[in-house]
């Protein structure tokens, strides 16, 4: 089968033909409909991130099918109600299954734990092995094709707006920055909280157009400090970064009300230097960690229900290296899926 390899940090991913993997144990082997790129697969074959196990095949936001089971599978398989031919997606924390996080429901939290695209081939390819049947949900009518971004891209906003909820009270003004695969998901879940005043700042003017057809009131586009705070009417009392730079964090530094939230989405590798002074007084600063299970069932259910709208451009596997590098220049308005070729 093809698969999109990354053999040592630095280098191109290049296409490979490699065995198609057997399942053993409890594992299952997805028959790949589609994987989103996400910044983050540019972050591992820079070499920025350091949970990576090279070499290894990118992608970790995947959905297709059922395809076949390893021999102990099978009694799992029926409690998650999966049969052969199903289409699922890939819930990408694989935690022990056993410590207090994962039996907490925070398996992505797992000190051991793996996930596809870092410590385990990922969706790139035609065909990937999931550890366990508990790391799949079922789609129902929604499209795998389409569906892949909800992995990461959906479930990582959500479980970032849910824990910023005692921040989000009536009336509440939030800045999001960043409008980009994510930051579209994460505005999509703000404005269905009652009456919060939200305001995008971005740096696309293409982005910053679409800013109100996701629920925003107002995009700035780059902005000022006074700026963003004109725009919201005061210091934010929550501000979601989903970029991740350091000259983001200083800016939600700067924007963020005493007691307010800062929380970091975005994985660029910035920093933030903390003191009395700055960030504001008694101000919060906190990060998100992917998604639970449970946080991806409930996105899953908002998208089966039609409650969320998302933007995919497909492109075949071959050209991974091609769409890698538009995400790398941020030409993309929703997220690149790469397909395999049947």
């Amino acid at each position: 089968m093809l698969a999109v390899r990354l053999h040592a940090a630095g280098e191109p991913p290049v296409v490979e033909e490699i065995p198609l993997p057997e399942p053993t144990g409890t594992e299952v082997r997805i028959r790949i409909a589609g994987c989103g790129i996400c910044r983050t697969d540019l972050h591992i074959a820079s070499g920025e991130l350091s949970r990576v196990e090279l070499p290894i095949t990118l992608g970790h936001e995947v959905a297709g099918w059922v395809d076949a089971i390893g021999p102990d599978a099978g009694q799992p398989m029926r409690r998650a109600r999966l049969r052969s031919g199903d289409a699922v997606l890939v819930y990408g924390g694989w935690g022990c299954g056993e410590c207090a996080e994962c039996t907490a429901g925070n398996e992505q939290r797992c000190a051991t734990g793996r996930a596809p695209g870092f410590q385990a081939d990922g969706g790139f390819a035609e065909a990937m092995l999931v550890p366990h049947p508990r790391h799949l949900l079922a789609l129902g009518r929604l499209d795998p094709m389409r569906a892949g971004p909800l992995a990461d891209a959906g479930v990582t906003p959500y479980r970032a707006v849910r824990r910023a909820g005692p921040w989000l009270a009536f009336g509440a003004r939030v800045l999001v920055i960043g409008l980009g695969g994510l930051g579209q998901f994460l505005v999509q879940y703000l404005a269905r909280q009652p009456n919060v005043r939200i305001v995008v700042r971005e740096l696309d003017p293409d982005k910053v157009a679409l800013a109100s057809e996701f629920g925003a009131e107002i995009a700035v586009l780059d902005g000022s400090v006074e700026m963003a705070i004109d725009a919201l009417g005061g210091p934010a009392d929550v501000v979601f970064d989903v970029v991740g730079t350091d000259a983001t964090l200083e800016l939600a530094a700067a924007v963020v009300a005493p007691s307010g939230l800062v929380m970091l989405v975005g994985e660029a590798g910035g920093h933030l230097a903390l003191g009395f002074d700055s960030p504001p007084v008694e101000s919060w600063i906190t990060t998100t960690a992917w998604g639970s299970r449970e946080d991806l069932v409930e996105v899953v259910r908002l998208a089966r229900r039609g409650a969320l709208r998302w933007t995919v451009e497909t492109l075949p596997l071959r050209d991974a290296a091609a769409g890698l590098r538009r995400v790398g220049a941020g030409k993309v308005t929703g997220r690149i899926v790469l397909v395999p070729e049947r």
